[in-house]
């Protein structure tokens, strides 16, 4: 089944959404290339409400994941909105009383998407949640995960670097490659479903595939609690996609009240051959230099 889309491009960047609903964003091309986004037509579930259709691509979700609630359809809603330099893309409420607004802009220059990703609640009651960006990337690729930043700890004494690991994650999982202030995770190679997620001032992640580099960076707030025991930064790998996922800290939303994430996409050509051993400085100081 196919869905109405709406187009905005610049002289390097086409993304293209859903004309009405999601909001969902189902593709993303550099330099005219190949569809960076996974595209996901089979991954579908049966709710209350009825299908769930993922299609891949991005969208926004609001954090603890729970069935059926996250999964509630979305398809239908209000028609998207050009603005100038891009576009708002609008959902309906959901049955917990939450609209979903995701405003992208393009750069007329650089290829850079900004992404303020809005929730507001429509119900009657205050709901704890965390705004929940998740970004669904073709197969196959490397996937990068920051486990701090580059200032040297406050306190040599304690921790510094904190992980969560989901139920089905195997562990010891090869396709997982540990370093110092990273993990790198090689999608290439067969496997189960996993996910890991991370508390990381970093604020950033990456995607190396279809010789492009993908950076999503987000601000980091070390003053508020966030979900899923403490992640801002989240990866989960299988063999039909790759999602980046960031998060913002919990919050008790009031009703009539929103609260809004923001991200910054960045995306470079990169070399298909890579030095792991190099990569993870080389796109620490592609992130350092955005501004």
């Amino acid at each position: 089944m196919t869905y109405p889309t709406f187009t905005i491009t610049t002289e390097r960047l086409r993304l293209t959404a859903l004309a009405a609903g999601g909001p969902r964003i189902l593709a993303l091309q550099l330099d005219n290339g190949p569809n960076l986004l996974a595209e996901t037509p089979a991954a579908r579930w049966q709710t209350p409400w009825g299908e769930f259709a993922l299609l891949g691509g991005h969208r926004l979700w609001h954090a603890p994941e729970a069935f059926p609630r996250s999964y509630w359809p979305d398809l239908e809603g209000p028609a998207a909105e050009p603005v100038e330099g891009g576009i708002i893309l609008r959902s309906a409420v959901d049955p917990s009383g939450i609209a979903k607004t995701i405003t992208i802009t393009l750069d007329p220059v650089q290829p850079r998407v900004y992404l303020r990703h809005a929730l507001t609640n429509q119900g009657l009651w205050p709901v704890e949640l965390a705004p929940w960006a998740i970004t669904q990337l073709a197969p196959g690729g490397l996937a990068v995960l920051p486990l701090r930043d580059d200032r040297p700890p406050a306190n040599p004494l304690a921790p510094d670097r904190q992980l969560a690991l989901w139920p089905y994650t195997p562990i010891p999982d090869p396709r997982l490659q540990f370093a110092a202030e990273h993990i790198l995770i090689d999608t290439a190679l067969s496997g189960p479903p996993a996910k890991i997620g991370a508390h990381s001032p970093a604020g950033w992640l990456a995607y190396l595939h279809q010789g492009v580099a993908f950076i999503k960076r987000v601000a980091y707030d070390p003053a508020h609690p966030y979900p899923d025991r403490n992640c801002n930064l989240e990866i989960y790998y299988d063999h039909g996609c790759t999602e980046l996922e960031t998060l913002a800290p919990l919050a008790q939303l009031a009703p009539s009240a929103t609260v809004t994430h923001d991200e910054l996409w960045l995306l470079e050509p990169w070399p298909l051959q890579i030095d792991r051993e190099n990569l993870f400085k080389v796109l620490a100081k592609m992130v350092a230099e955005l501004v």
